[in-house]
């Protein structure tokens, strides 16, 4: 493995909440805490360094990544968050968007809360590519949560997009995820204990109705003022649901 791991004091392993890696919690000989980060499957190398990202002390050809600690709990167990939380994660991804990187997997367990700041972590995909894709993707992960984008999380990030066009992602990415094949390769771990298989089978029943929402609202455009207007009459709206909130794109 790593020759920082033979300086270990202590190596334990880390109750988490993600679905694709197996978690350690080492303490080091000089005090300080890391992540031991071991994929289910093998992966390739990140493909960027990131400033500002938990410093990476050691990683293999396998994917296997050894990464500073961040102390605090994952954005999914310390909601409702304060607005200095909010413009804390909105200024993290202007960050990022603004050197033309993506954080490509920007679910709520890959953010930590502490010290009224948030910062992203699990950084083993960053690539490049449309900021809209992974801010629709945010949006879509706080749905499964039961909560929205408040207005404190643009003004952390700068600006607010067009929200239309937010949206038309939003409906791309979920199609995209509905199809893709991380449902049968949930389904198929039997290592995922059965609180998190049942989360992932929530979470795809709701990304269902939501698209199934969307198709049946009409747009209509006339003077510049858009109005939606309910096709077919749902019978049960997103925000009247409750959904246990602990269940980008694959997590």
């Amino acid at each position: 493995m790593f020759p920082l791991l033979r300086t270990a004091v202590r190596v334990e392993p880390l109750e988490g909440d993600g679905l694709t890696n197996v978690l350690h919690l080492v303490t080091l000989a000089d005090g300080r805490k890391a992540v031991l980060r071991q994929p289910k499957v093998a992966r390739d190398l990140p493909k960027f360094v990131v400033p500002g990202a938990p410093e990476v002390l050691a990683h293999n050809g396998r994917g296997d990544v050894l990464v500073e600690y961040v102390e605090g709990r994952t954005l999914a167990d310390a909601l409702p968050v304060s607005e200095d939380v909010w413009r804390s994660l909105g200024d993290a991804f202007r960050k990022i968007h603004r050197v033309g990187l993506l954080h490509n997997d920007v679910n709520l367990y890959n953010i930590i809360v502490g010290d009224g700041k948030a910062t992203l972590i699990d950084w083993d995909n960053p690539g490049q590519g449309n900021p809209l894709d992974e801010l629709a993707a945010f949006e879509e992960h706080l749905y499964l949560h039961g909560t929205a984008l408040p207005q404190a999380f643009w003004t952390g990030y700068g600006s607010t997009p067009d929200l239309n066009l937010l949206r038309t992602h939003r409906i791309a990415g979920c199609i995209g995820w509905l199809a893709s094949g991380d449902w049968r390769q949930w389904e198929n771990d039997r290592t995922l204990r059965p609180e998190l298989r049942e989360r992932v089978r929530n979470w795809r029943r709701l990304l269902a109705r939501w698209l199934a929402d969307q198709l049946r609202t009409a747009v209509l455009e006339t003077d510049g003022l858009t109005t939606e207007v309910a096709v077919l009459q749902h019978r049960q709206r997103p925000e009247d649901r409750h959904e246990h909130r602990r269940p980008q794109h694959s997590q």
